[in-house]
């Protein structure tokens, strides 16, 4: 054969009919002419399937329940471990948000940290946790003045401590509860708050002194000097032992206060000049804390009493400035009738009685019910200064003694009777 012979012919040229494609290569299949061996096998196997899902009936009942259990089982392990991994995210974000709002707590930005620990709160489960966060909404509103609030925390952290049946829990509550009612001038219910915290007491020595610390503060406001004496010794012995420069601060700041109201000035300054040292020199958190406030406050008292008005005037702007950036309302309540006290001494009287109007409007909404009598107690002294003076007639400082003897008497108070 030639290679002309070759070209001549179209090796390529095969008829439409037998073009090769996939469809041709692969012919149908047929089954009655390709029966499959162990067919039987296969429908079997079909049928064990159609029961592992579920469908289908099937004779054996026993091995569909076995198959169908442990599909659940598998499924019910699956759906746990989600569910587990999911609380502890949540859990993990809850501690992440208390931490946060601790520190923002401490930068004097007390409106973010209260919506953060409000939001931890909505987030968590651990019922230790939402206790401490109570705690905390607790602390940060009565640093506000708003003690109604307050108790409100305080019931929800006494049901908390008997569900889980804590004595110590108890405790903590129980004084949250004293202090939030002695401020608004339940003194006798007080007391007994006060008297279940000791009764629940587990060792904690630094509740402890904040129990003797409360006790002695209402027995000042109801007359009891002597028992006042006892409670602030013992929480300065507890302050002392256990090295708490707060506890200790406290304990200044109330005897400065008790030794005023016994009319031993020097005792009196002696005491605020400590507890205003004692909150610069420490490390309590910052100059804008509770303590440091309340020190500068007892500083303008006493020294507007041993008649230096001046630096007591200086003293009380800056507590009302401080007050005012940090939102307590209850500190700037009585700075503003400390004030009206710095007036009437300068015998400013007009500016004085503002300075009272003021002050009992702020503390009728706030419910403390003890500045609302001693801004009382000094709007009488106003009014009845400006009678010795025939400036008004007599009919004003005795309905304003009269209504100041209801509300001292409503709550149990001697020291304006």
């Amino acid at each position: 054969m030639s290679w002309e012979s070759i070209n001549s012919k179209d090796l390529l040229s095969i008829p439409p009919s037998q073009n090769l494609s996939a469809t041709r290569l692969l012919t149908s299949p047929d089954g009655s002419r390709y029966l499959l061996e162990n067919s039987s096998d296969l429908c079997h196997l079909d049928e064990s399937f159609s029961r592992l899902a579920g469908y289908g009936s099937s004779p054996d009942v026993g091995s569909r329940s076995a198959w169908a259990s442990q599909a659940l089982l598998r499924s019910g392990s699956v759906i746990s471990c989600f569910l587990s991994c999911q609380q502890s995210l949540r859990q993990y974000i809850a501690k992440r948000k208390i931490e946060r709002g601790r520190r923002l707590y401490e930068q004097n930005n007390q409106t973010e940290a209260v919506r953060t620990w409000r939001s931890a709160l909505k987030g968590t489960c651990q019922r230790e946790d939402c206790f401490q966060l109570l705690g905390y909404l607790y602390q940060a509103h009565m640093d506000w003045g708003k003690f109604r609030e307050a108790i409100e925390f305080s019931h929800q952290q006494l049901g908390i401590s008997e569900e889980l049946d804590s004595p110590n829990m108890r405790a903590e509550t129980y004084l949250n509860l004293s202090r939030a009612h002695a401020s608004l001038g339940g003194l006798e219910r007080s007391l007994s708050y006060a008297r279940h915290s000791l009764y629940n007491e587990c060792g904690t020595k630094c509740r402890s002194g904040l129990v003797h610390l409360t006790v002695a503060r209402v027995y000042l406001e109801m007359g009891g000097f002597s028992r006042a004496l006892e409670g602030l010794q013992g929480a300065y012995k507890i302050a002392t032992a256990i090295g708490d420069p707060s506890l200790e601060l406290q304990v200044y700041v109330a005897l400065s206060e008790l030794f005023g109201r016994l009319q031993d000035n020097d005792k009196s300054a002696t005491y605020a000049s400590k507890a205003y040292d004692l909150s610069r020199s420490l490390q309590l958190g910052d100059l804008n804390s509770c303590h440091h406030r309340a020190a500068l406050l007892r500083m303008a008292v006493s020294l507007r009493k041993q008649g230096e008005l001046g630096d007591a005037q200086d003293y009380c702007k800056e507590a009302t400035k401080l007050s005012l950036i940090s939102g307590d309302q209850a500190t700037y309540t009585r700075s503003i009738r400390v004030m009206g006290d710095i007036y009437r001494k300068k015998m400013d009287m007009d500016r004085a009685f503002r300075q009272y109007e003021q002050a009992m409007g702020t503390s009728a909404s706030l419910g403390d019910r003890m500045a609302q009598m001693e801004a009382m107690d000094g709007a009488a002294r106003c009014l009845e200064t400006l009678r010795l003076q025939n400036k008004i007639c007599n009919c004003r400082p005795l309905e304003f003694n009269t209504r100041l003897l209801e509300v001292a008497s409503s709550i149990g108070a001697k020291m304006c009777l």
